[in-house]
């Protein structure tokens, strides 16, 4: 296994195209790329990190090294970079943030009351987002959110219609949105993790999905 980094926008695209609980990246981007479960990458693809060294202005026989830091003195470095870099998320979505640590949200045994609570948090949070993700957030043969009941009930197959029926969609409270409640705890996590991607939020708030929900 590598570890690499991506880009904010290829994480959003990824997480976007989830079609199962528990799918993970690899197996996202083999489907997406049409790779089969047994293609390997063969190639070894290694980084090498090498120090410039900056020629003395007084001496150009003699070369300044900058100085390297310790593996210990990086990882306390990267360390400090990512509790900033989530502290300043936290604070931009500081709404679902607090959530997580309400009492009211954490004792509640409900899921898909969770899953409401989530949902108005995140639309009052970022509503100009919240709508334009609820357009993108959709399952192969229909939409998960919409602001018009008959959109989410609307099909020409009577034994399609039956199944958006028994989904049981429900109006998302103090909001102009209905949602389908009656799916697995699975795919709720699906649709806020997909929501979350596509409204911005940042890695580390979009992982606690799979602990609070």
């Amino acid at each position: 296994m590598k570890t690499i980094e991506i880009e904010d926008d290829l994480y959003k695209y990824i997480l976007n195209n989830i079609e199962a609980f528990g799918e993970t990246p690899s197996q996202i981007l083999r489907r997406l790329l049409a790779l089969s479960e047994d293609s390997h990458v063969t190639n070894n693809v290694t980084k090498s990190v090498t120090n410039s060294a900056q020629q003395d202005p007084q001496n150009k026989g003699n070369d300044t090294v900058k100085p390297v830091l310790s593996n210990s003195e990086l990882n306390k470095k990267s360390s400090e970079d990512i509790d900033s870099i989530n502290d300043r998320d936290d604070y931009e979505y500081k709404n679902v943030s607090q959530l997580f640590g309400d009492k009211a949200f954490t004792s509640e045994p409900i899921i898909t009351n969770k899953f409401m609570m989530m949902l108005t948090t995140m639309y009052f949070e970022k509503k100009a987002a919240f709508i334009d993700a609820a357009e993108k957030t959709k399952g192969r043969t229909r939409a998960y959110l919409g602001t018009h009941l008959d959109d989410l009930l609307n099909s020409d197959n009577e034994e399609e219609l039956a199944q958006f029926k028994a989904s049981k969609p429900r109006t998302i409270p103090n909001t102009p949105y209905w949602v389908i409640t009656n799916a697995n705890t699975g795919r709720k996590r699906i649709i806020l993790t997909q929501m979350m991607a596509s409204m911005g939020y940042p890695h580390h708030l979009i992982e606690r999905i799979k602990e609070e929900i």
